[in-house]
């Protein structure tokens, strides 16, 4: 039986950040080895610099605001639900930070955003909590664990336990593991905390081992050129790599330095350069994206890192920009503390020297810079340390094997896919990134290990219902079927598309899962002001898509005879939303409307064409240009404007407040527009839409509520003035 993987949370407490590229690849490669993941973000930054590699997932993380109505509510139900665990809770996080003002008033502030996430993520069914640095995102998971009992993790890196330990016992305590990134960091705990010292395990932080070709350094004006990528932080000593260049300088060897990277000490150091009358040969770059940072390595004589330690205890831990110098085959030379020297041996992979040691540092790039043959060696062999002990897929798969001990498999939907005979199946780690259960099918959302990267799947099992018009089984082969004959159709052609089925097993269909982002949850963003143009375009691609799909399955016949289906279903469903508790009233005026309605439309049948069955916007995915539909389950022959009517009454609905018809006319025409003129007469149309609300009056309550009040009462509305 596979082992199936239930999502996972990662907190962080800022994204997108340039300096943090160890945790984006990290969270690229859990998802390519099968291990879904939620980002949970503390603070959204809107940095001028973000890595391409993450823009995909500023749009999945789950951002929240400090304050909103939604945090009031969550926190008003955990202090009703469970009033001594909430306060306790509270009056602990709070106690552990006193000592610190700061820390104090931040988790003070972070608390309730916490509660809410707690409940968030167990409406997510998520198995497990893993944050990156024991400071705030740690507390973050400490208060969801403590709420939700979802186990939890963390990984330390450097100042987070060298200069801000503020309620780090309990933390460390309560985790289910702690993963240090070196064995110095390990030793440093163990001395804090010997009683935990069976939670700290070494899982280093790793890179691509292939992370950059190598070619032949190039020397600017004939002098060496030296690479450091660094934030401009006090810890990192680049001040002391300034000393070194004027060192060298006044030696009469020149050498040209760049610096990758931006922080507060920017306008120090341009002072120093100044003073040192270097300002020809060293340059401050500012921040870079990662894939020109790869690109600048190549052409580096000698990376360098001249860390320190700083006023505060601050630190580096194992800096991941030497790692991707010697994945790169490039020397580097850096600073003999923290856990530099379980990856630069010196002498042997690159040169270490003491920190703060401005002429050691001096002596150390002459050395390097002098001697070539010997530096390409040192290369050779930092690459050869990183393959055997820095690869970021080593590194994941043994982190993510200490989660899945923490984490039961899904067992349900394991014995599921073990009696299966799709071939994806049998793997023995796929992820759930969701399971739907709606009213006559379980969809399953799949990620499965991919070499390069993940493949989505969905699994849709069949289910039987009361009111059904086909078994489970002959509604997955007729689904299947139908995507087979609408990917023929389909290909080709830009911009519209269906998605690609993989496989039938009895009643599940196993296909691939769309891009992109559900119309009905633009539908939602655009009511709350600001994309109304773009959800415009979207809609006339989508009504293009129907036109397409109608066009391609149009017959040589008229639909009068689809007509009277669809009376006889509409009779029907009025029939059972009257024994569902219909107003009595409302219900003769709605069979009045119905019999109207057939007569005025039978005299104009139109044509018939193939029918989607349940075309609305959450059956369709947007993603830029590109439109996909999906549930192809009820797919059968019908009239040109049953689609259309069905789709353009769900839009109704969605605009069914005061003060947002208009925009719902505005978003109706541009759907017309895109489908272009009709087959169908008015009459037809009036009578496909009242028979499409009844078919949605007649489901049951979504939830109850307010809200599922006003929308049965919009749907009667809107019915009878069809």
């Amino acid at each position: 039986m596979p082992v199936v993987r239930r999502p996972i949370a990662v907190v962080v407490s800022r994204f997108p950040l340039v300096t943090e590229t160890f945790i984006l690849r990290e969270l690229i490669e859990m998802e390519r080895q099968g291990q879904p993941v939620v980002l949970v973000p503390l603070l959204r930054e809107f940095p001028d610099v973000v890595h391409r590699e993450a823009g995909p997932w500023v749009d999945r993380a789950l951002y929240t605001p400090f304050f909103s109505f939604a945090i009031l509510m969550a926190n008003a139900r955990a202090l009703t639900r469970m009033p001594k665990r909430y306060l306790r809770l509270l009056a602990r996080v709070l106690w552990g930070t006193l000592s610190r003002p700061g820390t104090f008033v931040r988790t003070g502030a972070l608390f309730p955003k916490c509660v809410y996430l707690a409940e968030r993520l167990r409406e997510e069914d998520i198995a497990h909590v893993h944050a990156h640095f024991a400071t705030y995102p740690a507390t973050a998971a400490f208060v969801i664990s403590e709420l939700t009992g979802i186990p939890y993790s963390l990984t330390v890196h450097a100042h987070d336990i060298f200069v801000s330990r503020a309620l780090l016992r309990r933390k460390l305590a309560s985790a289910s593991f702690v993963r240090t990134i070196s064995r110095f960091n390990r030793r440093f705990l163990e001395r804090l905390y010997p009683d935990l010292a069976d939670r700290f395990q070494v899982i280093p932080v790793g890179v691509d081992p292939e992370f950059r070709g190598r070619k032949r350094a190039r020397h600017r004006g004939g002098a060496p050129a030296l690479l450091c990528v660094a934030a401009l932080k006090p810890y990192k000593g680049l001040p002391v790599l300034v000393e070194a260049c004027r060192l060298l300088r006044n030696q009469g060897r020149r050498v040209r330095c760049d610096v990758v990277g931006e922080g507060p000490q920017r306008k120090e150091l341009e002072a120093m350069i100044l003073r040192a009358r270097l300002q020809h040969d060293f340059r401050l770059l500012g921040a870079r994206p990662q894939h020109e940072v790869s690109r600048r390595l190549p052409g580096a004589s000698v990376i360098v890192l001249p860390s320190v330690v700083a006023p505060d205890g601050q630190m580096d831990g194992i800096p991941v920009a030497l790692m991707e110098a010697m994945a790169a085959a490039r020397p580097v030379i850096a600073s003999r503390l923290s856990g530099v020297p379980e990856l630069v041996e010196d002498g042997v992979n690159g040169l270490l020297v003491p920190p703060g040691d401005a002429a050691g540092l001096a002596e150390a790039i002459r050395s390097m810079t002098a001697y070539p043959a010997r530096a390409r060696q040192m290369g050779e062999r930092g690459r050869e340390k990183v393959r055997r002990a820095f690869r970021l897929d080593v590194s994941v798969a043994r982190l993510l094997r200490r989660i899945d001990e923490c984490t039961p498999s899904d067992d349900r939907l394991a014995a599921r896919l073990s009696v299966s005979t799709w071939p994806g199946g049998a793997g023995t780690r796929l992820g759930i990134r969701r399971v739907h259960d709606g009213r006559d099918s379980t969809v399953a959302g799949l990620l499965v290990p991919g070499d390069v990267r993940p493949a989505e799947i969905a699994l849709k099992v069949h289910r039987p219902r009361p009111d059904q018009s086909a078994p489970p089984h002959e509604r997955a082969r007729r689904e299947f079927e139908a995507l087979r004959r609408l990917e023929a159709t389909f290909a080709g052609t830009a911009g519209f598309g269906v998605p690609r089925v993989l496989h039938l097993d009895g009643d599940a269909v196993a296909m691939e899962t769309c891009a992109g982002t559900p119309l009905d949850v633009l539908v939602r963003r655009a009511r709350r002001g600001g994309e109304g143009a773009a959800l415009a375009d979207a809609l006339q691609r989508v009504g293009g898509w129907l036109s397409l799909f109608q066009r391609a399955t149009a017959r040589e016949a008229t639909a009068r005879d689809a007509l009277d289906r669809l009376v006889d279903r509409a009779r029907v469903n009025l029939e059972a939303c009257a024994a569902g508790g219909l107003d009595r009233m409302l219900g003769r005026r709605l069979e009045r409307r119905l019999d109207e309605l057939a007569r005025d439309a039978r005299s104009s049948a139109g044509s018939l064409v193939g029918r989607h069955g349940d075309f609305w916007p959450g059956n369709v995915y947007v993603a830029g240009d590109k439109v996909q539909v999906i549930d192809f389950e009820g797919v059968g022959e019908g009239h040109a404007a049953e689609d259309v009517a069905y789709f353009l009454l769900q839009l109704d609905v969605f605009h069914s407040l005061p003060g947002l018809r208009r925009a719902g006319a505005r978003m109706a025409a541009a759907f017309l527009e895109g489908y272009g003129a009709g087959t169908f007469s008015p009459a037809a149309y009036a009578l496909c839409r009242a028979a499409a609300g009844l078919q949605v009056l007649r489901r049951p309550p979504d939830g109850g509520g307010v809200r599922d009040w006003w929308r049965r009462r919009a749907l009667q509305r809107l019915l009878l003035t069809a």
